[in-house]
């Protein structure tokens, strides 16, 4: 069995300016790096096997201070482009009021969370108002993260009961929640920054 904490990255300068942020990266804020350490201290004596993040700065910051507060300092954080958030193409670090804006006339919605219940139809749209050719369709989206999370697993498998640190994105955890919980992910809202999931991994299969 493995046992990953997953966590979304720490405010960025993008998330303070309101900004949707998906491939584009910024730095974390000094709130953001503020959470993450105080995060490290809420699961301090948590023993990682493994650390992994998405190859954006902002994750990387983020693992590697989660690390060095909780007591895994010996950790290496490992990058994987796998982890990283959708690509919102032409609408990345597009002011979030738009982003939704436009994703919910194009959805024919009034409500933020009814956005959750339609994830595949959310991803539809940013990939139709796309101009660059870079936005991902949600079957590439969900392979991916699916597919990430099943090599680290085997990967890991030899530490029985291991606990392994991954820090990537809010949309990237919310298509987890699909995949593994879809009712859980009715109920939330918004993944905020530094929240944290425990996703166990047992004899084939994820369940939160």
């Amino acid at each position: 069995m493995v046992t990953f904490y997953i966590v979304r990255h720490g405010e960025t300068l993008l998330n303070s300016l309101g900004r949707a942020q998906g491939w584009s990266d910024s730095p974390l804020t000094d709130n953001g790096k503020m959470a993450a350490k105080d995060l490290g201290l809420e699961i301090k004596g948590t023993i990682f096997h493994a650390a992994y993040a998405s190859d954006t700065l902002r994750a990387v910051q983020t693992a590697e201070m989660i690390l060095s507060i909780s007591g895994n300092s010996d950790i290496k954080v490992q990058k994987d482009m796998r982890l990283r958030e959708w690509c919102l193409g032409s609408m990345d670090a597009e002011h979030n009021t738009t982003f939704i804006k436009v994703v919910s006339d194009w959805l024919g919605v009034s409500a933020f969370a009814e956005l959750n219940k339609r994830l595949p139809d959310v991803a539809a749209a940013i990939y139709e108002h796309d101009s660059t050719g870079m936005a991902e369709p949600f079957t590439a989206i969900a392979s991916r993260l699916k597919g990430v999370l099943e090599d680290i697993a085997q990967n890991e498998s030899y530490n029985e009961n291991g606990s392994i640190l991954v820090v990537t994105h809010a949309f990237a955890i919310k298509t987890l929640l699909y995949l593994f919980a879809p009712e859980q992910l009715c109920a939330v809202e918004k993944v905020k920054n530094i929240a944290i999931l425990r996703l166990i991994y047992d004899e084939g299969k994820f369940h939160f």
